[in-house]
């Protein structure tokens, strides 16, 4: 039976052994060992093998358009052609009125701490702005 390699600097190929007999083999035991010796893959070459080519889906600039019917402004909230909701990203005011709607149910507390003689002057000009915005 063949050893298993060692770690580090112990390590050996055990690919490169030659085929094994067993000393006690059974009838067909021999044969089917040697064949499954023989099917086993063997090291791979130290050649390098060719890799995909990563620029294969970049377009030059100087390449004429591949959508000659969209115009240049899409994907874009100003001219013609479909603004920001195409490329699904939302629009920095959509982010603040999401933002504002959660902090509406903390106004109150907000409120009631900018009113009171621990509040810093940073606090009352944070909720004067979030009244401001929310009105």
């Amino acid at each position: 039976m063949m050893q298993p390699s060692g770690p580090g600097k112990f390590a050996k190929r055990t690919d490169r052994q030659g085929i094994k007999r067993l000393p006690d083999a059974a009838y067909g035991e021999q044969k089917e060992f040697q064949e499954q010796q023989q099917g086993a893959p063997m090291a791979r070459s130290n050649q390098p093998q060719p890799t995909a080519n990563p620029m294969a889906g970049i377009v030059p600039l100087n390449t004429p358009t591949q959508r000659p019917d969209e115009p240049v402004t899409t994907g874009v909230d100003i001219g013609p052609g479909a603004g920001r909701e195409i490329l699904g990203i939302k629009s920095p005011i959509d982010n603040q009125l999401q933002d504002l709607s959660k902090l509406s149910k903390y106004m109150p507390l907000f409120m009631q701490y900018a009113d009171s003689p621990q509040s810093t002057g940073t606090m009352k000009a944070f909720v004067k702005y979030l009244r401001s915005q929310s009105e």
